[in-house]
Parts: structure tokens; sequence; C-alpha cells
């Protein structure tokens, strides 16, 4: 939803931005004690997290990969590769992939279909991990030799959030050369390819007050747009209430420009795209958000629901807080005995328990069509990192570069209109936080990082379970008609409509499923536990009913 453009100034004026929440303000200030003040709503005030988020790099073979390239190990790479997509597409209607394994490998790949800008059709998935795609065949350049890379690496938001940026390209660039080895190709370098360096921060309890368009406009110094327009900047807005608004997402530039700059509201991200929930423990263990947020955004991401936050704040004060009456209200709304509007919803949130701490990102996409016009200095000797010099030379540069970015291409100044020259103006103080941030991998530590896969997993599975629970049900209702039987009736009954074709079709998916999710993630894992007080049972002969594979 776009923001209303006519009704903006008057809604939030220029108030002075709070920066930091009252807990005091709210009932639960009173209900805890000091210890459980501290354990619930303590956190890092203004605390900003910086990493690289996205990171692409390329890789060139010396091998000629032109199309008529009489090359002998490029010929057997493309006829394996053929090879597979046959078997994919002959034996394996019901499947989207296909094991891929060489020996050294530390887990198997999956081999997909995919097509990617013409030339990329191959695509090797190391999930929740990395990317690889390659190239079968590639353009000739003028001189005969082609300029384009036969591979592309991505490597996705988990590992470098989790293992930093260096053993992030490691660990992928491993299987790269173990593929160019078995068929007898010859690295000549690597490089950048494109970049995303981002800022998420706890920074604003209310950013919408910040992030006003008109204000934005005023603060704004910037090289991806025209300076004195708004043509190319993108404002989106999402109603909070019948009067207020969130900020959602603010763009200056295009997708494919080579810097792109987007703004928005991480943790409403997080919560409404039901993925990535490993990013709130990588939040708490940081001190971006709190316990009590923690707990909040849990029960909102099980939802999948930004709405919900409010109903979760309700349910922390059921929990935790002492207040007999509003403990009558609080449940009453959660067990839907009261359908409150969602004005009224938030008052009662804001009367029981503080408002959340909200995660906003600044991102920067750099294409390489940018940083190859990068001096980088030597800071380090990379010379004996070979045909990695150039990648590990960027990421020494990182600081430099940061500092570029959020200097020379697009930094926001102070709201001073006495000063009509904008770029004389001093930085804001939001924006000369973001710039002190420490530039390192943020990198989970290692007694943590059990802590983070595990979590990942639960609130994962977490949201399965209830998504086939809600299936269940609905499918009792289509089956049965209207009625209100138990929903573990519902689940039970489903169950035993299971035939033989029902469970083939199952251990097909089950064995798809395997492949799509990662081995070594889950690997160290505690079983989970489960209630097996449930079995089905025969009605004609007593029997356990077992389903053999």
């Amino acid at each position: 939803m776009k923001f209303p453009e006519n009704a903006i100034w008057g809604n939030f004026g220029y108030r002075k931005l709070i920066e930091v929440r009252d807990v005091s303000k709210s009932k639960i200030y009173a209900d805890f004690d000091e210890k459980n003040l501290e354990y619930w709503f303590d956190f890092k005030k203004k605390k900003f997290l910086h990493t690289i988020d996205t990171f692409y790099y390329s890789v060139m073979f010396s091998n000629d990969f032109t199309s008529t390239s009489q090359d002998v190990s490029v010929k057997k790479f493309r006829r394996y590769f053929e090879g597979l997509k046959k078997k994919l597409e002959d034996e394996n209607k019901d499947f989207d992939c296909l094991s891929f394994y060489l020996l050294g490998f530390d887990q198997a790949l999956l081999f997909k279909r995919f097509s990617f800008a013409g030339y990329y059709t191959i695509c090797l998935e190391c999930p929740e991990m990395f990317d690889i795609f390659l190239a079968p065949r590639v353009p000739q350049g003028r001189d005969g030799k082609s300029v384009t890379t036969q591979v592309v690496v991505q490597l996705r938001s988990y590992p470098l959030w989790v293992y930093g940026t260096h053993r992030a390209f490691e660990m992928s660039y491993k299987y790269v050369q173990i593929i160019a080895d078995y068929f007898g190709l010859t690295v000549e370098y690597t490089q950048e390819n494109r970049a995303d360096y981002c800022w998420h921060s706890n920074y604003f309890a209310s950013p919408e007050k910040f992030f006003v368009p008109q204000k934005y406009f005023n603060m704004r110094v910037t090289r991806l747009t025209p300076e004195h327009s708004k043509d190319g900047v993108h404002f989106i807005y999402r109603p909070k209430g019948s009067a207020d608004y969130d900020i959602g997402y603010i763009a200056e530039g295009k997708r494919g420009d080579k810097i792109f700059l987007r703004i928005y509201h991480k943790s409403r991200e997080v919560v409404e795209k039901g993925y990535k929930p490993w990013f709130l423990k990588v939040w708490l263990l940081n001190g971006l958000i709190n316990r009590y947020d923690f707990y909040v955004y849990e029960k909102a991401f099980l939802k999948g629901s930004w709405k919900y936050i409010d109903y979760a704040r309700l349910e922390f004060y059921l929990e935790f807080g002492k207040d007999a009456e509003l403990l009558s209200k609080c449940a009453a709304v959660i067990e839907k005995r009261e359908n409150p509007s969602a004005d009224s919803l938030r008052k009662l949130a804001d009367e029981c328990t503080p408002k959340i701490n909200v995660i906003m990102n600044v991102e920067f996409q750099v294409m390489r069509k940018h940083s190859k016009s990068y001096y980088l200095i030597p800071f380090k000797d990379n010379s004996n990192k070979g045909i990695h010099k150039r990648i590990y030379d960027y990421l020494d540069n990182h600081a430099l570069i940061v500092d570029y970015l959020t200097n020379d291409v697009f930094r926001l100044v102070e709201d001073d209109s006495s000063d009509i020259n904008k770029s004389r103006r001093p930085m804001c103080s939001f924006w000369k936080s973001l710039r002190s941030t420490r530039l390192v991998d943020c990198v989970v530590k290692r007694d943590d990082l059990k802590l983070v896969r595990e979590y990942n997993r639960k609130l994962n599975s977490e949201v399965v379970k209830a998504r086939a629970i809600k299936s269940a049900i609905t499918y009792g209702l289509y089956n049965k008609g209207i009625q209100m039987d138990n929903p573990k009736q519902d689940i039970v009954e489903m169950l035993c409509t299971l035939n033989d074709n029902d469970m083939q079709d199952a251990l097909r998916f089950k064995a798809k499923k395997i492949k799509q999710l990662n081995e070594d993630e889950l690997s160290d894992l505690e079983r989970l536990d489960v209630d097996a007080s449930y079995r089905l049972l025969s009605l004609d002969s007593g029997e356990v009913i077992t389903f053999s594979s």
C-alpha cells in the first residue's frame, strides 16, 4: 500500500523521535520485580549489526566454453550434465531435482531444473547455504575468447551471518574446485559479482516518524537518483489501525543498477514471509532485541502474521501479568470471546506491555559493474591466495567500500532548512551511528551455533505442524460436512484414510524433501520429544496399524 501523500504531513509532523521505549508506562512494569524486569527487557539501545548479507562471486575457467569448443574436458562436462538433465526428465517426473555427489564433497548437492541469463542452465544447490550456477556454453568475445564467466556462486544469508563471509566463501568454493578437478577444468580466476552490505538496527522505536517522505527527501544526499526529484524513489507504507502507518519499504534506484539502496522493516519481513527464523535468535544473541521481544516475535512468526504482534503481547501479559482485571480482558481477547478493533487491541496491549523493538535494515546492493572500477588497497599480502587474490583483496577493503557507500553514494543529513545546500549539513545521528558500526564478520560463536540450529529447526517444524493441523481439519469438513468433532478426531480419521498409493506418494515426497534440507545443519540436533501415547488400531483385529516402506 502506498502512503497517501496528501495525508502524511498532518499525521506525523516533525515531532522529536522517541528512540527509547519507556517500559514503566505499562502495567507489567509494576507486576515484575527488578530481576524479572532485567531478564525480560534488557537490551542494547541504538544497536547496529553489520555484515554482507548476500554475496555472489564468479569463477572463470581457462578452458574454451564457446559453442565451437573442441576442448575434451568441456565436452565431458557437457555430456555429463546433459545426461543428468535427461535422467531428471525421463526417470524423475515426480521430482524437480537429483542428488549430485563427487568424491570429496561434504554432502550431496541438488541438481535442479534452472535457467538464468540465457547461459546458466545448470544449478547445483546446497540447501540453505549456497547455489552454484554453471554455463555449459558462453558467447564468444571480439577476440574469439569469451569474457563471460562459466560459474556464478550465490552465498545465502544463513552461512554469511552464521559463519562469516570468508568461511562461507571457502566452504562453497571447495565444491567448485572439486567439480573442476573431476572434469579436468582449470580455474583461471575468481572475482566478486555482487555484494549486499546491510545494517540491522533497533535504533528507532517508531521508524515511520523518521522516514516521512517529505522529511526523507529533505535529508538525503544521494548519487543514486536525481537529487531534487522523487524519480527512482519508491515508498511503501502499511496501515496500522485506523490512523497510523508502519514504514514498509524505501528504495533508491533500480535492482539492476550499479548500486541499489533498500531501507525496510526487517522484523516484519521475517514474520510475514515465515522464513529465516534464525534471525530472531541472532538478534537476541547480539542484543538487538530482548527476551520479551523474542517471545512476541516467535508467537507472530508461528502465526505468519504481523497483525498478531498485539495479540502476542496480550499472551505475554496473560502468562506473566498479575492484575486481575487486565488478565480477564486479555483472556477474553485471546479466547475470542471479544473481537476488538485494531485500535482497541493496541490500546489494551499498550496498557499491559511495552511496544516491541523493531528491526530496520539498511542495505546497499553493489554489482560487479560498479565494484570492478574500485582500486583495491593491498592491506594484506594476498599473493598466496593465488586465483582468489581479487576476492580476498575485495573483502579486505570492506571498510573503505562501506565508507564510500555511506558518505559519497548516499547519506542522511540533519533536517535543517536553514542551509539549503544539503551536502554541507552534518550527518544525522542515525547515519553517524550506522557509519560507526564495527565492520567485522558477524559470526555466531561456536557455543551458540547449536542454539541457532536448534531454534531454526524448532520454529520451522512448528510452522509445518500448524499447517498440517489446519489441513486435517479442512479435510474433515470437506468429507464429513460442517461438524464440531474434536480436532484430534479429524487428524486420526484423515490418517485412517491413507491407502498404499498415498503412502507411496508420501515416501516419494519424503525422499524429495530429505534432499532439500541441509544434512549438516540437522546432524547434531537432538530429537524432538514426541508424545507417543497415540496409536492407530484396526477395529477388526485390534492390531496396531503400521505402514511399511
